[in-house]
């Protein structure tokens, strides 16, 4: 039964990567009152609470980059925790620079949806991409 309840905590976490940012499917697999933690470093980072502060949250990073993938390469299960390990890859609006992040997501689950979130990645990549190159 374990077994079962981890492929279907998994399965939610792989519907919200592959909802690419569809609002209908992201309200079906996110708690009302998630917690979504981006990591210090990252561009917006802060803590979201509810649907309304992720969507702020990918408003806001949205209008920096573009071609913003997030693809997860390796999901591991425990208990209500599935991790995943994957990597961001994107395009600065303000300088055209590309960049590829290495990233950990720690996502809680509770009665069939994600609770929380804890991200962890590779911000210096994001940063550089960001960065112009006009140094005097």
């Amino acid at each position: 039964m374990n077994t079962q309840n981890a492929n279907d905590n998994i399965a939610v976490v792989r519907r919200l990567y592959d909802a690419r940012g569809n609002p209908e499917i992201i309200r079906q697999v996110l708690a009302p009152d998630v917690r979504w933690e981006v990591v210090e470093g990252f561009p917006y980072s802060d803590v979201y609470i509810g649907l309304k502060g992720v969507s702020d949250f990918f408003t806001r990073l949205f209008s920096d980059f573009e071609d913003w993938r997030t693809e997860p390469s390796e999901f591991f299960e425990t208990g209500d925790h599935v991790i995943a390990i994957g990597a961001y890859s994107a395009k600065a609006k303000a300088t055209g620079k590309t960049f590829k992040a290495r990233f950990a997501h720690v996502w809680t689950m509770r009665d069939g949806v994600i609770a929380r979130l804890q991200q962890v990645a590779d911000t210096v990549q994001l940063s550089r991409a960001l960065e112009s190159d006009a140094r005097g």
